[in-house]
């Protein structure tokens, strides 16, 4: 069998090439919530079913919330799948952001080379090694940072072509629809998952990817199995997404434009997007300890934005014990959740910065580096975390100010006594 020709690799996959008509397409995806919400595969086996004739498809997922490539691999769960089926194709999907990269508190796309990229080299490997070939689902970008989407795409078609693997283009589609109709909804409700007509559009993609066939004309509503938190319930079954056809044939057709535009350039675009903006910080005064010692409030912009914790309030205290400089720190995030406060670690003073470190949160996952500048508006921190393991990365910002001291008590004032009442005339 062989994948429809994306330059020199895609051929066409086509199940006109295999063997007998009866022999199904088993599909292995291994992913997280963005695969199993809505059950996407069972979508896939949906609309295969519902084309003229129909087109059988044998799926099988593994699948965790939040889960990257990385987690899948040293879990061995996917990889055990893998070398047990008899797969057609893998469909590799890797988390949302390519692994936790936070700026100020906002998701960004992650360095594909940091994890992203070398797990992705190693399932395709395993792939190729049981006769399989690997696909890579590119997803879409965030509700409110569809700038992103230009890193996702370069992330994944770099890859894809340095292994020769075809690209699903999910992503591109679902630009391309939000461009047509910004009412589309196609996310849920937090701006990051597929909403069933996301998840119907991702399948249609994928569809017209496997078989080179234009899902215009399939079906609309389809049923299967829920897989909560990832785990197939086959027990029940249910609606997975209910459109009609005035509403599902644009995303049909968008799937369609884009596998075609897709081909066309021989499987691959070649993107350019520019590298997400770190935060600086400005140039200092000249520090002296008296200026420094006391307490200092202001916001934070470091930790999730998406997860309700940004802005934070950053409560900071520093003092002198003895001839050293100590202090704490204690964050209010924005949904009101309150860490610390932690003892300041490392704490030094250098001619124009002041450097410590804290904790990233009291369950200890690391230690956040803060450096800070005095400025005429108060004190300007950076603060900086990466996860050695995992490539996690948080890049963020504080601005603090002197708290304003409560209004002093005003004195009573003293209040003249009535005059006492006249006595009585003296009777006669």
């Amino acid at each position: 069998m062989t994948l429809w020709a994306w330059g020199l690799v895609w051929a066409p996959l086509a199940f006109a090439e295999t063997p007998a008509p009866e022999r199904p397409l088993h599909v292995l995806f291994i992913g997280n919530s963005y695969t199993y919400n809505n059950n996407l595969p069972a979508l896939l086996e949906g609309l295969a079913a519902s084309a003229t004739p129909p087109r059988r498809i044998k799926t099988r997922a593994v699948t965790q919330p939040g889960v990257r490539l990385q987690q899948h691999w040293d879990r061995g769960d996917a990889l055990a799948a893998l070398r047990q089926g008899h797969w057609d194709y893998v469909v590799l999907q890797e988390q949302s952001t390519l692994g936790l990269l936070l700026i100020e508190g906002r998701h960004e796309v992650n360095d594909p080379e940091l994890a992203f990229h070398p797990y992705a080299r190693r399932f395709a490997e395993e792939a190729r090694k049981v006769g399989a070939q690997p696909l890579f689902l590119l997803t879409w970008a965030r509700r409110d940072t569809p700038e992103s989407q230009a890193r996702l795409t370069q992330a994944y078609m770099s890859v894809a072509r340095e292994l020769e693997a075809p690209i699903i283009p999910a992503g591109q589609a679902w630009a391309r629809a939000r461009q047509e109709d910004p009412s589309a909804v196609l996310y849920h409700q937090d701006g990051s998952h597929p909403s069933p007509m996301g998840s119907y559009l991702t399948a249609s993609t994928l569809y017209t990817t496997l078989t080179g066939r234009s899902p215009v004309g399939l079906a609309s509503t389809l049923t299967g199995h829920p897989m909560p938190e990832g785990v197939l319930n086959p027990a029940k079954t249910v609606t997975l997404v209910s459109l009609t056809p005035e509403q599902a044939e644009p995303l049909q057709r968008i799937a369609w434009e884009t596998y075609e535009e897709l081909r066309q350039s021989g499987g691959y675009v070649e993107v350019q997007p520019p590298s997400p903006t770190l935060p600086t910080l400005p140039e200092g005064l000249p520090l002296e300890l008296p200026v420094l010692l006391g307490s200092w409030q202001g916001e934070m912009r470091f930790y999730s934005q998406e997860a309700g914790q940004s802005p934070a309030t950053l409560h900071l205290l520093l003092k002198q014990a003895g001839a050293q400089l100590g202090g704490t720190v204690r964050i209010v995030f924005a949904n009101g959740k309150a860490e610390g406060p932690f003892p300041l670690e490392a704490l030094a003073m250098e001619p124009t910065r002041v450097r410590f470190s804290t904790p990233l949160l009291s369950k200890g996952r690391g230690k956040v580096e803060h450096e800070a500048v005095l400025t005429p508006e108060g004190l300007v921190g950076l603060a900086r975390y990466e996860d050695p393991r995992t490539h996690d990365r948080y890049v963020g910002t504080w601005k603090l100010q002197r708290p304003e001291l409560p209004a002093a008590p005003r004195e009573p004032q003293a209040v003249s006594p009535e005059p006492a009442p006249a006595a009585p005339p003296a009777g006669p």
